[in-house]
């Protein structure tokens, strides 16, 4: 869900020096009257360097199909292909839409998938909300057809314009802070992915992060972050313990480790693990957000031609994503992109895929 490249500002701007008062050279300073109060000390995540997918099965097209079709023993089977490759976390998206609609049943199915999870030995990053996709409609949420069935944002426009509505999913956060805020199976809450600046998304994410804040106990906290510091940067006064970046189709591979090492240098910096939390192939036609026509064996999945450079720069990386399935958004959608790695038989698009991801020469699955 990456449009350009990482890390496009500088460390200091995330930080944001520009709240700080100008001095003047004139200006004395009484030092002793500044009281200096103690920095924040980020949650520690259970595992500083998950290896983990993307979640959605293989017949939703978006989170709330995935959570209105939840299906306890399609979960435990796709969390076994998951272990075969030595996965340790997943990242997956709840549905505020579909919790509005039945919120017992949705509290019960996630509860169902924790204690799969668990089982399998995972940590899950759990993601609330998502500003990508189309606007969140009733027919949006319920469509099937391939050509046209993609992500939803959520919560929707109307409700993201609109301040006096930000209450309403304020109680989606309220509520999985108080069931999770201390939940061990979970590796973090992702309050937002990828909030761009555009119909008071930020804005609106800021005051969810805060509401989660509030109910913070032991699970850290961050958000989905587009490329660059767009989005965790404007985190930072509130507190976010893990910083993400996204970049599922790199057009040079140079660039691309240059990312990779610049996250281990912030997260030095900063004290807050950097992880690669969507990551795809090496793409050099282009990465084709834009729609522009690409060359058809650059549309197909290929992790092999990133997965080595991803595990030996050592920090928290998700590919995109687990099961097989046309692509989640509308721009990749229309080029034909396809995504992932399982079939729902077990099969695998790409075997050299599975065994680099796996990094086990060994690893043995069908091929289709």
């Amino acid at each position: 869900m990456e449009r350009r490249n990482f890390l496009k500002n500088t460390t200091m701007a995330a930080i944001g020096l520009s709240t700080l008062p100008l001095i003047s050279k004139g200006t004395s300073i009484a030092t002793s009257n500044i009281e200096l109060q103690d920095p924040y000390q980020p949650i520690t995540p259970q595992i500083m360097i998950p290896r983990g997918a993307i979640y959605i099965p293989a017949k939703a097209y978006n989170t709330w199909q995935q959570w209105k079709e939840y299906d306890h023993d399609i979960t435990l089977r796709d969390f076994g292909y998951a272990k075969s490759i030595g996965l340790n976390s997943l990242r997956i998206w709840l549905s505020y839409e579909y919790w509005l609609e039945n919120p017992k049943r949705h509290e019960q199915c996630l509860e169902q998938l924790l204690q799969a999870s668990d089982k399998m030995g995972f940590k899950i990053l759990l993601a609330l909300f998502d500003s990508c996709g189309v606007e969140n409609t009733p027919a949006a949420r319920k469509d099937k057809n391939p050509k046209t069935a993609v992500a939803v944002m959520s919560p929707g426009l109307t409700i993201s314009r609109n301040k006096d509505r930000w209450k309403e999913p304020e109680q989606f956060v309220n509520r999985i802070m108080d069931l999770h805020s201390e939940d061990k199976r979970l590796l973090a809450i992702e309050v937002m992915n990828e909030p761009p600046l555009a119909n008071n998304r930020l804005a609106m994410s800021r005051y969810l992060f805060k509401a989660a804040k509030r109910k913070q106990k032991g699970i850290p906290l961050t958000i989905g972050s587009l490329p660059g510091m767009q989005n965790w940067g404007n985190f930072m006064d509130l507190g976010i313990d893990i910083l993400q970046f996204h970049n599922n189709y790199p057009t040079k591979l140079a660039a691309f480790n240059n990312d990779l090492n610049m996250a281990k240098k912030i997260t030095e910096v900063l004290g807050r693990p950097v992880w690669i939390t969507e990551w795809q192939r090496l793409r050099p036609a282009g990465n084709g957000w834009n729609q522009h026509t690409l060359p058809q064996n650059e549309l197909f999945p290929d992790f092999a031609s990133l997965a080595a450079h991803v595990r030996n720069a050592e920090i928290g990386n998700y590919f995109w994503s687990l099961m097989v399935k046309p692509a989640y958004l509308t721009p990749q959608r229309n080029i034909g992109t396809i995504n992932g790695l399982f079939y729902e038989d077990g099969s695998v698009y790409s075997l050299a895929d599975a065994r680099a991801i796996a990094d086990n020469p060994n690893f043995m699955a069908k091929e289709k």
